[in-house]
This record gives C-alpha cells, sequence and structure tokens, in this order.
C-alpha cells in the first residue's frame, strides 16, 4: 500500500486478522462494501429569510442592491 498513513494501514492489518483474511481481500472487502452502498441524497441547507420592520425610507434603492449583480 502507498500514501497511506501508518496508523491507518495498521488498523487495516488488525482487521483483516481479526476477520481472517490478508490486506488484500480486507480491501477488497472494504470496497465492495462501499460500493454496495446506496448513495445519500445531497444534503441542502435550508435558509429562513427573516425580514425586520424599519422606520422611515429605505437608503438603498431596488436598482442600487442589485446593480452590484450585474
Amino acid at each position: 500500500m502507498r500514501n497511506v498513513e501508518p496508523e491507518v494501514k495498521r488498523a487495516l492489518v488488525e482487521k483483516a486478522n481479526a476477520h481472517g483474511r490478508s490486506l488484500q481481500a480486507e480491501l477488497l472487502e472494504v470496497l465492495k462494501r462501499a460500493a454496495d452502498e446506496p448513495l445519500a441524497p445531497p444534503s441542502r441547507t435550508v435558509l429562513r429569510l427573516v425580514m425586520g420592520a424599519s422606520e422611515g425610507e429605505p437608503t438603498w434603492s431596488r436598482e442600487e442592491i442589485y446593480e452590484a449583480d450585474r
């Protein structure tokens, strides 16, 4: 195995030994289980718009606010 932290490799070797498998067989099993898992739907962040009351005239016009988006 290349580019794997020693503690990760050590944990995988321990799991392989506990399951009576070689490291390669353990890795194949891990990959198989990962491939069999259904994909989770993408998470969506719910945004909530809270508007407060203000007094007087607005300080910016709608055009000034949205001009920055152009």
